[in-house]
């Protein structure tokens, strides 16, 4: 339960908003006035007959059209054990959203129907409830991008997945995409399918290649998408020419593999087959040019004389030499 304490700075008579103000909009107003400026959320909720994102975007036009203002400036909340601040009436700027003013806040979320969108981010950020500058924000990037609830939930969805959802992230990422052309709830369903897959097959490239105690680099991460996306080569494929790698190298070499995988893609190698047959064929190519180019440097090396055969009767002069020297030392033992 969040309790509030509001101060009432300007007169009803005073207020332009109340001509365009919803039937909500003005019990939660007048709820206000009656508790004197100090009420729950709950108590609010039951006067408006809404839901607790309705009440807080009401309480955040009248703030922001000057009607009421916090007295101490911050409220006493109990279920969290934490407590509410001045972040709820004050704007962290975006640059590149045009800020609205509280007027249009609440026409685009009267228009585009947002008060479930604000329940359902709420709940998925298990927060009780979005603050009023939560909510601005939203109805602003709704409203100046023209993304429809169900873009807003899908990427929500997809963030609070990976653990990241926020609604200053939501926005950025939101902004992001719509900037590379990602406009419609489809086309983030395909981009989310894509990233997706694209996580998967890193997982299984981490398998195949033994990487667990580190992330791949940008550059590893560029061939690999070369490998997958421009060649559309699985991991089996890739898998082969990392087998084929450590067996010639004894070591995990992106630059070797990248070789194999060109040299497979430049001749319409599809399959695993095909691959395995250029590289037969290839390492073929490879040996006979090795054969080749051994055989032209033997040629090129002086060749090696061989002393000729002695023939019976032949004099070697040296040789009787070392004859008549063992035969004189002889005589001498004698």
């Amino acid at each position: 339960m969040i309790k509030y304490n509001f101060e009432f700075i300007k007169k009803p008579t005073e207020c332009d908003e109340f001509a365009d103000a919803s039937a909500v909009e003005l019990k939660v107003l007048v709820a206000l006035f009656e508790s004197g400026g100090s009420i729950s959320d709950e108590e609010l909720i039951a006067v408006s007959g809404t839901s607790r994102s309705r009440v807080a975007s009401a309480i955040a036009l009248w703030q922001e059209a000057g009607v009421i203002g916090e007295k101490s400036g911050e409220a006493e909340v109990s279920f969290f054990g934490n407590k509410v601040t001045h972040e709820f009436s004050e704007r962290e700027a975006i640059d590149e959203l045009c800020e609205q003013t509280a007027k249009e806040a609440a026409a685009t979320i009267r228009d585009n129907k947002l008060a479930s969108l604000f329940d359902e981010c709420a709940r998925m950020m298990n927060k009780l409830m979005l603050t009023p500058q939560e909510i601005r924000r939203l109805s602003e990037l709704s409203s100046q991008y023209a993304l429809s609830e169900e873009y807003i939930l899908t990427l929500a969805a997809h963030l609070c997945e990976a653990g990241n959802l926020s609604v200053g992230i939501l926005v950025k990422r939101a902004m992001t995409l719509a900037g590379e052309g990602i406009v419609t709830a489809d086309a983030l369903a395909q981009y989310i399918a894509e990233k997706e897959a694209r996580r998967d097959e890193f997982i299984e490239y981490r398998r195949i290649f033994g990487i667990y105690n580190r992330s791949f680099s940008s550059k590893e991460k560029e061939l690999l998408d070369k490998w997958s996306r421009e060649f559309s080569y699985g991991t089996e494929i890739v898998g082969m020419a990392y087998d084929i790698t450590v067996m010639n190298t004894s070591k995990l070499s992106f630059v070797y593999m990248d070789k194999l995988l060109c040299d497979w893609h430049e001749n319409g190698c599809t399959t695993l087959p095909e691959c395995e047959k250029r590289y037969i064929e290839r390492k073929a190519e490879l040996d006979k040019a090795a054969e080749v180019e051994r055989e032209k440097t033997s040629k090129r090396r002086p060749e090696k004389k061989e002393k000729p055969a002695k023939r019976y009767g032949d004099f070697d002069p040296e040789e009787a030499f070392k004859l008549a020297l063992s035969r004189s030392f002889a005589g001498d033992e004698d």
